[in-house]
């Protein structure tokens, strides 16, 4: 991804979310990362090729997606790395402020009619999201199943892609 698109992506990502960032660029002075910190934590990346201030620095691919806590620092002596490095970023961005959920808590949702929601029994159900959970699973609590379904308990933590919205 090039630079220019990665600034922008970072910026509607946290723009989205009603957070205005600022990106840190590289000076002349040895500092070669475009950094950016949020909620303790910093997000980084280099532009290969560039030492980011010189001319067409905008069209270098942007490489070492990296994140890591405000006050941590590499240790060469004990052999500790700050961070971890992902691989774009949007990896980056969503581990440092995850997107909102599809389906809030409260909505009433139906299960798809794929594979998945088929095998598990739930496909054409309509529920209730009760908790949402980290990344992008669902706890639903359905209701009104007269059919006992022997995969389908009481509540379900399902993936959003297995559901829609019931209006």
């Amino acid at each position: 991804m090039k630079i220019r698109s990665a600034i922008q992506k970072i910026k509607s990502h946290f723009k989205k979310q009603g957070i205005d960032i600022d990106i840190s660029y590289p000076s002349k002075r040895g500092h070669h990362r475009f950094t950016f910190q949020h909620n303790g934590q910093v997000g980084s990346f280099f532009a290969n090729g560039h030492d980011g201030h010189s001319e067409g620095w905008e069209d270098a691919d942007g490489i070492n997606w990296h994140i890591r806590s405000v006050g941590d620092v590499s240790d060469l002596y004990s052999d500790y790395h700050a961070g971890s490095f992902r691989d774009n970023i949007t990896q980056v961005c969503e581990s440092m402020l995850p997107s909102p959920p599809k389906f809030p808590a409260g909505s009433l949702v139906r299960g798809k009619g794929n594979k998945r929601a088929q095998r598990w029994g739930f496909d054409g159900a309509l529920g209730l999201v009760v908790e949402v959970q980290g990344g992008d699973y669902i706890k639903v609590r359905w209701c009104g199943n007269s059919d006992p379904r022997p995969m389908l308990s009481a509540e379900t933590l399902c993936s959003f892609r297995d559901l829609e919205v019931a209006s």
